[in-house]
């Protein structure tokens, strides 16, 4: 005769012992090994990589040192370094620009009115004269207007 209740005879399910497997663990150790290893070489990387200046600091820098030449290579090597300004900020076609496009291409890189109205101009069609004055006021300017330089 059956029992009246069919759920007694029931028994709990036993499952047999897991078996752990030895190259699972090691692979999973090696694994998380691997990962911490790379992060740290990533973290070593950024710590220890030479900090390159930023455009500003090495324009300012480059003018820095054109202080010391005399006026016609001064104002040559300062042209220099507003082409190179440019070609990075708005790229090549705008550094090859001539005349008065390349007055208003620096007004509008550096954000100042210097080449097309003012003394800066000696900068863009000057540059070819006998005699370049040496205004110290021009080196003011100019180092002002680098100094704004975003990038």
């Amino acid at each position: 005769m059956p029992p009246a209740d069919e759920l007694a005879n029931l028994r709990g399910i036993r499952l047999p012992p897991m078996e752990t497997w030895f190259w699972a663990d090691i692979g999973f150790a090696v694994a998380i090994g691997l990962a911490a290893a790379l992060l740290a070489a990533l973290l070593l990387r950024l710590v220890r990589r030479p900090k390159k200046p930023s455009l500003r600091a090495a324009a300012l820098a480059e003018l820095a040192a054109a202080k010391s030449l005399p006026v016609a290579e001064r104002r040559a090597a300062q042209a220099a370094l507003l082409r190179r300004i440019v070609r990075t900020v708005e790229g090549e076609d705008a550094a090859r620009a001539t005349g008065p496009a390349w007055a208003a291409t620096l007004d509008r890189t550096l954000g100042v009115d210097l080449f097309e109205r003012r003394s800066g101009r000696v900068l863009v069609d000057g540059l070819y004269a006998r005699e370049l004055p040496d205004d110290p006021a021009l080196d003011r300017e100019l180092d002002a207007a680098v100094a704004k330089v975003g990038r």
